[in-house]
């Protein structure tokens, strides 16, 4: 997520490659306070909630599924809760704390998984139960790095730009055992998920990778790839991205996402939302981006 972790918790899914330096570490005071700016609700097949709230000092982000955050995007700091650090612990540490830090530097965070195809990331953008993640996780079983699964930070200046997250992608328990990932190991997870998480040697580093497109993904009853109206496309684009309730910070990740629409290519990708139709999606995407 762009950022050079230095901590002593034993975190499993960060890979090399430099960046913003970022302490990690654990707080033990009491639950931070302060004004509510986003809830998250429970949703169909999606049991976690959690809230965000703006702190004397900062931001505190709560999950249901790992407890407390408390973010100092200044410095830039994240602390956890003392206790256990699981795997689902460490990769919400990826999503909402590190998303305030990267917009408070002008960046956006996207509700979106990547991959990288050659040597350019393909960004795939979303709602929850769209696909994103299986399709991620379907391209890197076919040899593709996984860059991101469900949260990707992207900056437009001087390039359009992918910074890579954790090296591992959860799954449907019923969709893991349709994907095998060459140099990826498997870790049960709650609530009937299954993570894969790259070796050492399958993680690549963590530069950012330049953006080849962003492809907008769509229900449909067959496999068809299409160019996006850009005004369309801004406008979905900023629908998936985090967004603190300020006007400076979503002016900022406005341009960001506008910048971005205006510089690499946008396509809708229509396509029944099934295993089946991966094969052919795969190879539609591939084609697409040989050119």
């Amino acid at each position: 997520m762009g950022f050079d972790v230095m901590s002593d918790l034993p975190l499993t899914t960060l890979r090399h490659g430099g960046g913003t330096p970022l302490t990690v570490d654990v707080w033990a005071g009491p639950d931070p306070e302060g004004e509510e700016l986003i809830r998250w609700r429970a949703r169909p097949r999606n049991p976690f909630h959690g809230r965000l709230i703006r702190t004397a000092s900062g931001y505190g982000f709560w999950a249901s599924d790992a407890g407390w955050y408390v973010i100092d995007p200044s410095a830039p700091r994240i602390s956890i809760e003392p206790g256990d650090l699981s795997l689902t612990r460490e990769l919400r540490l990826f999503g909402v704390p590190t998303s305030v830090c990267a917009v408070m530097v002008g960046d956006a965070a996207i509700h979106a998984s990547a991959v990288e195809i050659g040597d350019k990331a393909v960004l795939f953008g979303g709602p929850s139960l769209y696909g994103k993640t299986t399709l991620a996780a379907a391209f890197a079983a076919r040899g593709h790095r996984l860059l991101t699964e469900d949260t990707t930070r992207v900056r437009s200046a001087p390039r359009p730009s992918v910074f890579p997250g954790p090296s591992a992608v959860r799954l449907r328990a019923d969709i893991a055992s349709s994907i095998s990932i060459a140099g990826y190991q498997r870790m049960e997870m709650p609530n009937g998920r299954l993570a894969l998480i790259a070796d050492t040697d399958a993680r690549g580093d963590g530069r950012p990778v330049l953006l080849h497109s962003v492809i907008l993904l769509r229900p449909g009853p067959n496999v068809a790839l299409r160019p996006a109206a850009r005004v369309a496309a801004a406008r979905d684009l900023f629908a998936l991205s985090f967004l603190l309730p300020s006007s400076e910070h979503r002016a900022s990740t406005f341009r960001t996402i506008t910048d971005i629409v205006a510089s690499v290519a946008v396509m809708n990708l229509e396509r029944p939302l099934t295993l089946d139709a991966t094969p052919s999606v795969i190879r539609a995407i591939e084609r697409y981006v040989a050119g």
